[in-house]
């Protein structure tokens, strides 16, 4: 039975295994075939259709990848399996922006979906700075007041200087309200909040972390950083000498320039009234690991009368300006946190200073090579050292009351030298300890060389001058005690000397030589800050803080005078440090998607403010002379709106309100009481632009500044004005764009200084052109 069971079992399991046989090999060859996949590709722009590199591009769903765009904003994921995914994007600077994508498998391997991406500009809680805690940090994440002006706010403006788009912060002003269109360089010290103004900044400023502050007075040439290469501005509000040193005491202004990421051909040319043409260009390309990038300006201008109508008399002119500027850089970097580079420019320019016989010029050679680096213990190292040499001319004349005739009185040739390193190094620890430590040296001599007329005939020879040597040491660490508390401490030492100072005078009628050889002089600085931030809810943050900050009298300060009109200003060897001591609290409210709200309220109070203190008083004279005064208190309130309309539209205003006294004379109790000079008590700015990239740009600033003082005994004020610019382009396609900007647009009179001469500043100044960008 078994055996005849067997036979039909055999023969049946025999064909079935036969089958199977033969079948495998199809079975086989079904399973070996790949399954099919899928690639996503797109490219990011911003709005106006210029390309993002160096966006982040993130795909979650079935399998998640990430992946960096190319110089031209182009991306490319592969192998993804068919489904849904969440795709996420991120650049710096701009807003992130999430999106679902089904990625389809047509029937054949590797078939493609295309997904184009357009970012909108960071709103301002998603801005990262660099500047307030020399790391970056977002700005919702510091217990700073800062404020960051990108290249949309450079070229939505009429303004033709730096320190004109600047004027739409509130708080910041200048020693004079003057642009630096035409005025004297020397009169080009900032200040912020009130805290004073003088011909030396109370304000560090930077470019890239390098110090534009000139070495020997202080003052700043804006036109040294050509307007095309500029990405962004931040400012830091209130004293910052706790990472910054010297010169920051009222805060630091960081001009921040266009790295070389890719391809990218930037300019700008205009014409307009008065004669005025400029040009400014930025260029950059890579080849592999090498990166180079050159950058230029050019302006010339008639410029206008800066003496009142009814004043001017037969010297009186024009006061006129021409400047030059070049830069080229060279960098190698192994990844995108490796990198060395060295960079180097040529600046000069030529001013005619308002009357026939008054005229500066300034020629100077800079040199700066740095590195950063990232280390495997997760360490970031940066280090800059650089070196200037500039020649400064100028003369200087006694114009008769009548103003029909002027006298040469004073020659001066100022060279300067100054070299230095900056070095800090940051790391997080603990995941809770963000660290950042450094160290600052910055060595500087210069000299006053001085030739003196009476008469139109040399007589006296001058030479006035020394050296000044600065270190600092500082450290913060920036706790995250909690989600929504974080701690900020911080402190810096500070050391300088003045040394090797001597003034030498000649009489060219006797020959008697007169030496005064100054003592070596030896000062140093300690400056804490203590800042809290707490997240009260998502969209509200307080914060406040607590700082000393100093600034050390300049060479120009201690050993070299000068004349502006009929005002005369004698240096003073034995000036001490500034020193200030204040706090600030605020508060920050995203109240929607579209709009932010900052308020701030601060107080400081200075301790030997240096000030152009009046010794005498005569109709054809006025002398001062720089002195240490008791104290001075600066009190107020600055706030901030940032309102996106729609997605077109924007709308962005600030107020500051600044209480700014004399609280203390010891030389002249007559001043206590009275106001700071030069600095108004109240501005307001206001800013509206429509940008519809593909068809027309628009936008209107107004400022509005209240009466200030001109002199220390608030006897010659400067009353309260208020004008409006207008800018409007229009682009041809992608590349080329028109512009029209106007400033002053109601042609509005208002003094700028009093000298005692009413002087005025600029009348309605209109000018056209086109702007060029080109990114691959």
């Amino acid at each position: 039975m078994i055996s005849y069971l067997s036979k039909p079992l055999c023969r049946q399991f025999s064909h079935t295994l036969i089958g199977l046989i033969l079948l495998a090999p199809l079975a086989g060859s079904q399973q070996a075939q790949p399954a099919q996949l899928g690639r996503l590709t797109g490219r990011v722009t911003d709005q106006r259709g210029d390309a993002i590199s160096g966006a982040r591009i993130t795909v979650t769903g079935p399998v998640s990848q990430t992946v960096l765009t190319d110089s031209s904003g182009k991306f490319l994921l592969a192998a993804l399996p068919a489904g849904d995914y969440e795709l996420q994007v991120t650049a710096p600077g701009f807003s992130s922006r999430s999106q679902r994508v089904t990625v389809t498998v047509r029937g054949s391997a590797n078939s493609e979906t295309t997904v184009d991406l357009t970012l909108e500009p960071a709103s301002l809680l998603e801005t990262v700075t660099i500047t307030p805690a020399r790391v970056e940090r977002r700005l919702d994440e510091l217990s700073a007041s800062v404020r960051v002006l990108d290249a949309r706010d450079r070229d939505q403006t009429a303004a033709q200087t730096i320190d004109d788009l600047l004027r739409q912060v509130p708080g910041f002003s200048l020693f004079r309200r003057s642009s630096s269109l035409v005025a004297n360089p020397t009169t080009q010290g900032v200040s912020l909040r009130g805290v004073g103004a003088s011909g030396a900044s109370r304000t560090l400023v930077l470019t890239d972390g390098l110090p534009l502050n000139d070495a020997f007075g202080g003052w700043v040439y804006w036109d040294r950083v050509p307007r095309a290469a500029i990405e962004r501005i931040e400012l830091v509000r209130g004293g910052s000498s706790d990472l910054y040193g010297s010169d920051a005491l009222s805060g630091v202004i960081n001009l921040l320039t266009r790295g070389a990421r890719q391809r990218v051909i930037n300019a700008e040319a205009s014409y307009g009234t008065r004669d005025t043409a400029d040009v400014s260009f930025f260029a950059s390309e890579r080849f592999g690991r090498w990166s180079a990038s050159l950058s230029g300006e050019a302006l010339r201008t008639d410029g206008y009368f800066i003496v009142a109508p009814e004043l001017r008399g037969r010297v009186d002119e024009e006061a006129a300006s021409r400047h030059r500027v070049l830069e080229l850089r060279i960098g190698h970097s192994w990844n995108a946190e490796n990198e060395v580079f060295v960079r180097g420019s040529l600046f000069d320019e030529d001013r005619r200073n308002g009357t026939r016989l008054q005229r500066n010029e300034t020629a100077t050679e800079s040199l700066a090579l740095g590195g950063r680096m990232r280390t495997s213990d997760g360490s970031h190292w940066n280090l800059m050292l650089f070196a200037n040499q500039q020649r400064f001319h100028q003369s200087f004349t006694a114009v008769a009351a009548d103003r029909q005739t002027e006298t040469l009185n004073r020659l001066q040739v100022v060279p300067s030298r100054d070299a230095g390193l900056s070095f800090n190094w940051s790391r997080l620890v603990a995941e809770r300890h963000l660290l950042v430590a450094g160290v600052d040296v910055r060595g500087v001599r210069g000299t006053s060389d001085e030739t003196g007329f009476v008469s139109g005939r040399a007589t006296t020879l001058l030479s006035a001058g020394g050296r000044q040597r600065r270190l600092g040491i500082f450290a913060q660490d920036l706790i995250t005690i909690s989600p929504r508390w974080q701690l900020a401490v911080s402190a810096r030492y500070d050391h300088w000397r003045n040394l090797s100072a001597a003034s030498v005078e000649r009489r060219l009628t006797t020959g008697a030589v007169t030496a005064n050889f100054f003592t070596p002089r030896t000062e140093d600085a300690f400056s804490p800050r203590l800042a809290l931030l707490f997240r009260a809810t998502e969209n509200v943050s307080l914060r406040g803080a607590a700082y000393r900050a100093f600034r050390a009298p300049t060479l120009n300060e201690l050993y070299r005078g000068f004349r502006v009109g009929n005002v005369v200003t004698l240096a003073n060897e034995n000036l001490r440090a500034e020193r200030l001591s204040g706090g600030e609290f605020g508060v920050s409210w995203a109240a929607a998607e579209r709009l932010t709200l900052q308020l701030t309220g601060y107080w400081t109070e200075t301790a030997g403010p240096i000030s152009n203190f009046t010794l005498s008083v005569t109709p054809s004279l006025i002398t001062r002379q720089r002195r240490n005064l008791g104290r001075a208190r600066a009190r107020g309130i600055e706030a901030e709106a940032d309102y996106r309309i729609a997605t077109r539209w924007r709308l962005s205003a600030g107020y500051l309100f600044a209480d700014s006294t004399v609280r203390r004379a010891p030389q002249d109790v007559r001043l206590e009481g009275l106001w700071l000079p030069q600095v108004p008590r109240h501005q307001f700015t206001l800013q509206a632009a429509y940008s519809h990239p593909e068809h027309v740009t628009a936008a209107v600033q107004l400022r509005a500044i209240g009466q200030q003082f001109d002199d220390d005994q608030n006897q010659l004020p400067l009353g309260r004005f208020a004008v409006l610019d207008v800018m409007v382009s229009r682009p041809f396609n992608r590349y080329f764009e028109t512009f029209l900007a106007v400033q002053n647009l109601f042609n509005e009179r208002y003094a700028v200084g009093r000298t005692p001469i009413e002087t005025i500043g600029a009348p309605r100044l209109v000018r056209g052109g086109v702007r060029v960008r080109f990114e691959r």
